[in-house]
């Protein structure tokens, strides 16, 4: 099986994957077990290859030793799965990227590919770093080079779930690690637009609504749930000036602060951190928190607690960030787009922080979030949103490096 091309994001809760256009998520949770228990769990034997992203159970050689793992969704009630999740999270030595991939490219084997067909050739991967790590090596491309090393070459995987068994050897020939936060520039510059409706060719097309910044210097302020970074871009988000530009934002982790609002307030009615954040996340359109227990028809209103301790982390984050980055010189108008996954929830308890340090014309001129920007289109082909903006901008950097490729 061959694979052109393959864009990972390895983020807190989530690593987001593109494997030659197509989209597969899958949970954080990694969980190493050993083999007696992973020949004694109970996993229901499948069929349908559909089901095997919630079923990966897999193993793989780790320093001479056959490991065992549970990966995404068949691990989340492991204790040890979330240990990570509001913490900043070592990418370049953590296991979790790496097994992960792994757990990708079987499920999209078993999609793909016929069961005796047991070679994976990756042309092409590229990945990212935030970057908290980037600025902990002397040079940026030494992190590059250590990221890049742990995917090329080759790599061997057992799928152990009962009914999708196989044994897979991977390899990867070229690797290619970019700039977290700074590459979702070229998702503002550029879209991917398919060509027509029968070809699966894909154009790369500049984003006309971007043309605003052409005379502005604009910091992305990139909120994940393990860190947040912001990097000043040159004028029309171009590249940036120099190493300083890069800048990690001295807040707690957004998940961290989550986990210790749970704790103080919410145990009794949230078992994790993951149940919180899934209950934020379906509930933050509408600013309204109402827990319903549907064994006992009560319903439990948290939304004066949820809203206070969102505001009151936006309030914080906006002081720290324009704390970094508003220049002292009054001649100077920097222009702020506010990304990643967090950022939508944060939205609107950022647009009223920043009223205590600008007037509302000045929030309404100079701070943006990606629906200011973005403009739909049918045609678009994965349009990016606070979320996957970085990993649309490897997919789009993927394609333009392998002209001719097909989607």
């Amino acid at each position: 099986m061959k694979i052109g091309r393959k864009v990972a994001d390895f983020g807190n809760s989530f690593n987001n994957f593109m494997v030659d256009g197509y989209y597969i998520e899958l949970a954080t949770n990694v969980v190493k077990i050993s083999k007696k228990k992973a020949e004694d769990l109970l996993v229901d034997r499948i069929s349908r290859p559909e089901d095997l992203l919630d079923k990966l159970l897999i193993s793989t050689e780790i320093e001479g030793e056959e490991s065992y793992y549970l990966v995404g969704k068949l691990a989340e009630d492991n204790q040890l799965a979330n240990s990570h999740v509001n913490k900043m999270h070592d990418k370049i030595n953590s296991p979790i990227p790496y097994i992960s991939f792994l757990g990708a490219i079987a499920y999209y084997h078993a999609l793909n590919a016929d069961k005796d067909d047991n070679e994976v050739e990756i042309e092409n991967m590229n990945m990212m770093l935030p970057i908290w790590l980037l600025k902990r090596e002397e040079k940026f491309s030494i992190a590059h080079k250590k990221m890049e090393q742990r995917f090329i070459g080759e790599h061997k995987v057992k799928v152990l779930t009962p009914g999708m068994e196989r044994d897979l050897t991977i390899t990867v020939t070229t690797a290619k690690c970019r700039n977290e936060s700074e590459v979702a520039r070229h998702s503002l510059k550029y879209k991917m637009v398919l060509k027509d409706k029968n070809s699966n060719v894909i154009s790369i097309e500049k984003r006309y609504e971007s043309e605003k910044f052409d005379d502005y210097e604009v910091v992305l302020t990139d909120i994940g749930g393990g860190s947040t970074d912001a990097v000043q871009l040159g004028k029309g988000l171009t590249t940036p000036k120099h190493r300083d530009s890069f800048q990690v934002i001295d807040i707690e982790p957004f998940l961290g602060y989550l986990e210790r609002f749970r704790k103080e307030k919410l145990i009794q009615y949230f078992k994790d951190l993951r149940t919180l954040e899934k209950f934020i996340v379906n509930n933050y359109k509408n600013q309204e928190y109402v827990l319903s227990n549907e064994n006992t028809g009560e319903e439990y209103d948290f939304t004066t607690e949820i809203v206070g301790a969102l505001q009151e982390y936006a309030t914080i984050l906006v002081a720290k960030v324009l704390d970094v980055f508003i220049p002292s010189s009054t001649n100077t108008v920097l222009k702020f787009i506010y990304i990643g996954g967090e950022a939508p929830v944060l939205e609107p308890y950022i647009r009223l922080a920043l009223l205590d340090h600008m007037s509302e014309t000045a929030a309404k001129n100079n701070h943006f979030f990606l629906n200011d920007i973005i403009q739909s289109n049918e045609k678009e082909v994965f349009a990016p949103t606070s979320r996957t903006i970085n990993l649309a901008a490897l997919e789009l950097k993927a394609i333009d490096e392998m002209k001719g490729q097909l989607a």
